[in-house]
């Protein structure tokens, strides 16, 4: 093998980066230069942080208690007498004062128990009559069976007159001891979300609050549902309660990296002075994403609630604004020695890229099986990129070089054979001999001899080529195999080579085919037209000839029946006759239509044939 000269291994070449790149020791001493910034700020911040906590958890339970006191006060007025929320006048004056100044509120409605809707729309400010929401009217009938009680606080739901989730606060109606329904007051989650200003904060924080493993306030969640198809426009209607109470996203479905990567929260322990200062429920945590800590500050409430709501913000030291012209001196020193860096490596990248992408393009159109418009891959310098793209070159030229035998072979035999043959590991070059059940279909020209002593022999073989192309794909299309082109007849065989438990079906819908083909096209200026013969039966397929001249065909008496079939049209008046062992296998024997009683040549006893009727032709 000759010696190659001017070209590197790769080990040499990533040795050369690596040394080359270890200016790279500098960001590392400017990133633990503002980790220390953080460290010394992080405590500021997580007081700061557990203050606004503190606030949007007495937001909610300021909203909660409201919400509560007022179900509470019509409960009672209900029961005095004093209210009737059955009575129209109730939603059209009461219910729009009661709810007026609470904006997180879209609607308040009662649901009777046997099913019926009332209420008041905040956001159109219309009363609405129809039937109840699926769970709201779960929550009526468990409402009476408990009784007189105080209001309650419920999962965040699918609300189909809203078309949108809420919170409900619920109360059971009663009156001399007759239960009215449920009450229920709809508290938004984009209404609660702008109350508790849930948007990303100016200086880089982002809020959110969770009730189990769901997310009910955060600056994505009205992009996510009208994403997920959640939005005032959608006909969603849950079909049951499990799809009325999923429409919240969970924790790793909002799209919040942060949020997404709960399990990888590492607890991180206060100093003693800062836990002194902060309620013993704040809990602060970290992760590390894409290099950069982000830190966690949460705070679990019960509430009143029957799901403990969490809330929390998350934030990253990019936040540390005021710490930033502490290390403005060491950042500017590192980012002249990394620039360098990042040039040099920049050089190497595009060095060993480009071969890459030659060799990721032309590999992309070898798998599309586009092998004529697969590159020449250039030499290398690189030792193994050189050998790689050599290799690629003479595989693609083998490729080639099969791909232009097998269409070349393909036009002399069958495909199917021609690829049997190709993947075979011997040289012989024989199909080896098949019994089994096929069916066999004879096609034949009708008039054509007579056609071709009158016309010119070079437009018979026009005309045949063409026909013969049309006919050839029809049959293919449908596993057929032709095995004999004989003048201007064709036959083909189903079930022959490889398994088609249908094989009786598709020679039935290739005849109709050819049918509708020669009865709707020319070719060549010339109508043509065809005569089928299909029989079922027994045969033998394989390679007959000399050990140097073989062909592969099919013999068995019932590819003889299926020629005299083809025959007996001209006498019966049809153009497809088949056999009754044909029209015994199609999925559908009724299709089959006996046309006689007939004795075909060679037998001793009559049998039954049958036709088919093709809609549009007969």
């Amino acid at each position: 093998m000759a010696k190659r000269h001017g070209r590197f291994s790769i080990f040499a070449v990533l040795l050369a980066g690596l040394l080359l790149s270890s200016g790279t020791g500098v960001g590392l001493s400017l990133y633990f230069g503002l980790q220390t910034a953080i460290q010394n700020t992080r405590d500021l911040w997580i007081t700061m942080t557990s203050a606004d906590i503190a606030d949007a958890e007495r937001v909610v339970a300021d909203r909660f208690a409201r919400t509560a006191d007022r179900n509470n006060w019509i409960a009672a007025k209900v029961a005095e007498g004093a209210i009737d929320p059955l009575a129209p006048a109730f939603w059209t004056e009461q219910a729009p004062v009661l709810i007026a100044s609470e904006t997180a509120i879209g609607a308040i409605g009662l649901t009777t128990a046997d099913g019926s809707f009332i209420g008041y729309d905040q956001q159109t400010q219309k009363v609405t009559e129809s039937k109840a929401d699926l769970y709201d009217m779960m929550i009526s009938k468990q409402l009476l069976q408990m009784g007189p009680g105080q209001s309650q606080t419920l999962f965040p739901y699918w609300q189909s007159m809203l078309k949108q989730a809420v919170l409900g606060e619920a109360i059971p109606l009663f009156h001399n001891g007759q239960y009215l329904g449920v009450l229920i007051q709809y508290l938004t989650l984009p209404g609660l979300s702008r109350d508790l200003q849930m948007r990303n904060q100016e200086d880089g924080r982002t809020a959110f609050i969770t009730v189990g493993d769901h997310i009910i306030a955060h600056p994505r969640l009205s992009n996510w549902q009208k994403v997920n198809m959640r939005s005032e426009n959608s006909d969603f209607i849950p079909k049951s309660i499990e799809e009325a109470t999923s429409v919240l996203p969970r924790i790793d479905e909002i799209g919040d990296p942060v949020l997404s990567q709960r399990a990888r929260w590492q607890p991180f322990a206060l100093g003693d002075s800062l836990t002194y200062a902060l309620d013993q429920r704040i809990e602060a945590s970290q992760i590390v994403i894409n290099g950069q800590h982000q830190f966690i500050v949460t705070r679990a409430e019960q509430g009143e609630t029957s799901s403990p709501i969490t809330f929390g913000m998350h934030f990253e030291p990019s936040v540390f604004a005021a710490q930033g012209q502490r290390i403005n001196r060491l950042f500017l020193i590192g980012a002249a020695v990394l620039l360098g860096a990042l040039i040099i490596a920049a050089i190497i990248a595009h060095f060993f890229s480009r071969p890459l992408k030659r060799f990721s393009v032309a590999t992309r159109q070898f798998e599309d099986g586009n092998l004529a418009e697969v590159p020449q891959l250039a030499p290398s310098s690189i030792k193994e990129f050189n050998d790689a793209a050599s290799s690629f070159n003479h595989m693609v030229h083998t490729l080639h070089d099969r791909a232009r035998i097998e269409r070349l072979f393909g036009k002399f035999v069958p495909p199917a054979i021609a690829q049997s043959l190709l993947q075979s590991q011997s040289d012989a070059g024989t199909v080896p001999s098949r019994k089994c059940i096929a069916t066999t279909l004879f096609v034949d020209l009708q008039g054509f001899t007579s056609m071709s002593e009158k016309a010119d022999p070079q437009d018979v073989v026009d005309i045949l080529n063409a026909y013969f192309a049309d006919a050839t794909e029809i049959i293919e299309s449908r596993n057929g195999i032709i095995t004999q082109f004989q003048g201007d007849a064709i036959l083909a065989v189903y079930n022959a080579v490889g398994e088609d438990p249908d094989h009786a079906d598709a020679a039935l819908d290739t005849a109709i085919a050819l049918q509708k083909l020669v009865h709707s096209k020319q070719f060549k200026g010339t109508t043509l037209r065809c005569r089928c013969g299909i029989n079922t039966g027994e045969l033998v397929a394989g390679s007959v000839g000399a050990p140097d001249r073989l062909s592969f065909t099919v013999n068995g008496d019932s590819v003889n029946s299926a020629a005299r079939l083809e025959v007996m049209n001209k006498e019966l008046g049809t153009k497809i006759l088949m056999g009754e062992t044909t029209r015994n296998q199609l999925s559908d024997p009724s299709r089959a239509i006996m046309a006689k009683e007939v004795l075909l040549r060679g037998r001793s006893e009559t049998s039954a044939v049958y036709t088919i009727q093709i809609d549009g032709l007969e």
